[in-house]
């Protein structure tokens, strides 16, 4: 590892338990420092109760690696789901005490879209005060990350609007990309701008292009195949930081002057590129180091 950056790269949505050792193995072997784990990859959580056996079994591979990791909340989690919030939030509790239980010391969380119902928008602050205050207590860190289909400096008022010393934010750069593109804003002006608030960092590319299926019909979106979106390059395709158009290595440089000091996560459907992903992890360490 060079200095003390520590490049991460994400467990693969389907890993299953059947082969997390194996995924983890390879994430170690292409030279990368840190793993980030979606919380729902493995059946840690069934209807919000914390299933033990599976932690421990966890844990246990875990500890055999030399990684270090942080976690991200498994999808579908929606605290502004005013009917189901008691749900919503179990999970979320669950996902914080699984995460101090396997000694990560963070978990991602989606900003996702901003409603304009006043009532839905005050539960999502209550609720994420409430599971910060949670996570200060066993010492799990929460970061909002902003998605491409809003304007980054809502996740960034969110953060602000919380003021809570143990939630920050995370800053997706692909989304970031996507998201600058399609709402028409200076994308290294809001990098600098969200720089001082991180406590997280995903690193991903694109090639700009955004797929309107994602906000005009968000099922339909989620039927197209990855392969035909790669193809064609269309909306959140994460591909391998430094192989589309967003302007990573002066993110970069931003990023390191605001002092940021937590993981570089590479955050790609790496197991579509697992002859690269040594190379991915090279290129984006002497791209952070030169940055």
């Amino acid at each position: 590892m060079i200095s003390n950056i520590k490049v991460g790269n994400n467990l693969p949505s389907k890993t299953g338990l059947m082969v997390l050792d194996a995924e983890l193995s390879r994430i170690e072997d292409d030279g990368f420092d840190a793993c980030e784990i979606n919380l729902a990859t493995v059946p840690l959580i069934i209807s919000g109760v914390i299933q033990e056996k599976v932690v421990q079994y966890v844990k246990e591979l875990l500890q055999k690696h030399s990684l270090s990791y942080t976690a991200h909340i498994g999808y579908g989690l929606d605290l502004r789901n005013i009917a189901e919030l008691e749900l919503h939030k179990k999970v979320l509790f669950s996902s914080i005490r699984i995460c101090a239980e396997l000694g990560i010391g963070l978990l991602n969380l989606h900003f996702e879209e901003e409603t304009r119902f006043a009532d839905k928008e005050e539960a999502f602050l209550k609720a994420h005060l409430e599971a910060a205050n949670l996570g200060e207590e066993i010492g799990v860190k929460l970061s909002i990350e902003n998605v491409e289909v809003e304007h980054a400096h809502k996740a960034l008022a969110f953060v602000k609007k919380a003021s809570h010393p143990n939630l920050g934010m995370t800053l997706d750069l692909g989304h970031l990309y996507l998201s600058a593109c399609y709402f028409q804003y200076d994308y290294l002006k809001a990098v600098d701008e969200c720089a001082p608030y991180l406590y997280h960092l995903h690193i991903n590319d694109n090639t700009g292009i955004f797929e309107p299926l994602r906000v005009e019909n968000n099922n339909i979106y989620n039927t197209l195949s990855i392969n035909e979106r790669f193809t064609f390059g269309r909306g959140d395709i994460h591909i391998p930081p430094l192989w589309g158009n967003a302007p990573l290595k002066e993110a970069f440089k931003i990023i390191k002057r605001a002092g940021y000091q937590g993981v570089w996560l590479c955050e790609y459907y790496s197991q579509h590129f697992i002859p690269f992903n040594k190379g991915v992890q090279e290129e984006v360490r002497k791209a952070i180091c030169e940055a």
